[in-house]
């Protein structure tokens, strides 16, 4: 145990030599989150003050005078009447106007007639705001226009009304909001995770060759076995401390910035409690060690830092795919997806976050982890064994 401790603490105090690996690991981490709740809140608040004080550029043929009077309620409408369809694709295209609402020639007779009409509306998809201010117009008329025939036939409002929906939600809102953004918060703790001990092993390892340290190392009265294992312990610290600090900062974020909605943040408050919490980290620490000892194995014959880099590099899309499909609404834990390592952590932090995690399944999930983690140790070793590859 004291030979494992004098390699932990031998490869953490040279690693924290090195103020990039402070900023990487310790400074970023905890400063990522806030920045991107602050900045989300700010950028979002931005957009939705200019798309408000923009003007919307309508084109008009035949409208009706009671239509006319609510576009031109928002004195930001520039209203262009034209007395037949044109090209309005071409006018659109050009920014001449932004949106055209055509109206039938015969639109009086046939409202009076409580017939039912079509309008057409030419407009470009991608234009959001435009398309949604238009729409709002649309709806507003229509429902004017339905209340002057209600009031025409003499029929009572609520004979109009064959049944209300009563909507009564079984489910608590912290399950709701757990299981909507459940999947977001693995997704930032595992890809932090990730550049933590990508960086940590390369440096450990081929960073050792490159300074011809590594032979110093070796000649110590240190079995390989201890060596490894200390430089994978240290790997997934490096990894594991950004996560931590990542859940620190989002907790602070949550706190500290207004904008976000008092029950949004009490739910999450409540879900970010210290059984969730310590659930999440006993699930993060194995996952850690995995990590680290999978990128040792995948470097250990590499010779150069880049080298190792381009070897490790790829392996990211098999992690950012699980933690996609966590995030997405048709997938479940079940005993399936327990034991697909990445997956299962998505998953089950969902789980955690909303307050309806299966114990058992949860300690099969930490089991699974367990062993993925002990198997890669195991192929680290036998890599780091190998003098052929690791003095090379």
């Amino acid at each position: 145990m004291n030979d494992l401790l004098l390699i932990i603490k031998k490869e953490l105090s040279e690693l924290l030599r090195d103020k990039k690996t402070i900023i990487n690991s310790i400074v970023l981490p905890t400063l990522l989150v806030p920045i991107l709740i602050f900045g989300a809140i700010k950028v979002t608040e931005l957009i939705n003050k200019n798309e408000k004080q923009k003007s919307v550029k309508i084109g008009l043929v035949n409208a009706p005078q009671n239509f006319v009077d609510i576009v031109r309620n928002d004195t930001l409408n520039k209203i262009t009447n034209y007395d037949a369809a044109i090209d309005f694709k071409t006018l659109i295209d050009e920014g001449t106007i932004q949106t055209a609402v055509v109206f039938p020639l015969d639109w009086e007779q046939q409202m009076d007639s409580l017939t039912t009409s079509t309008v057409q509306i030419y407009r470009n998809g991608t234009k959001d705001n435009v398309n949604k201010r238009v729409s709002s117009m649309l709806e507003t008329y229509n429902t004017r226009l339905k209340e002057q025939r209600i009031a025409q036939l003499q029929i009572p409002v609520e004979k109009m009304t064959p049944f209300q929906e009563n909507y009564i939600e079984v489910g608590e809102q912290k399950e709701l909001i757990g299981k909507r953004i459940g999947g977001f918060i693995p997704y930032l703790f595992i890809l932090t995770m990730w550049g933590g001990c990508l960086l940590a092993a390369i440096d450990l390892v081929t960073g050792e060759k490159e300074r011809k340290t590594i032979e110093t190392t070796l000649s110590l009265p240190i079995s390989k076995f201890k060596v490894l294992l200390g430089k994978a312990i240290v790997a997934s610290i490096l990894g594991f401390i950004p996560a931590v600090l990542n859940l620190v900062g989002l907790i602070a974020g949550l706190k500290l910035f207004d904008g976000i909605p008092d029950t949004l943040k009490l739910a999450i408050n409540e879900m970010l409690n210290f059984q969730s919490v310590t659930m999440i980290m006993l699930l993060l620490i194995p996952f850690a060690l995995f990590l680290a000892g999978f990128i040792i194995a995948l470097v250990a014959g590499a010779t150069t830092f880049k080298e190792a880099q381009s070897k490790a590099t790829p392996i990211i899309m098999l992690i950012i795919i699980p933690l996609v499909l966590a995030m997405m609404p048709g997938i479940e834990l079940t005993w399936a997806t327990v034991p697909v390592p990445v997956l299962n952590i998505g998953l089950g932090v969902k789980e955690i976050m909303a307050g309806t995690i299966d114990m058992l399944q949860y300690v099969a999930i930490l089991l699974s982890l367990i062993a993925f983690a002990v198997t890669a140790i195991y192929f680290s070793y036998k890599k780091f064994s190998d003098e052929n590859a690791i003095l090379k």
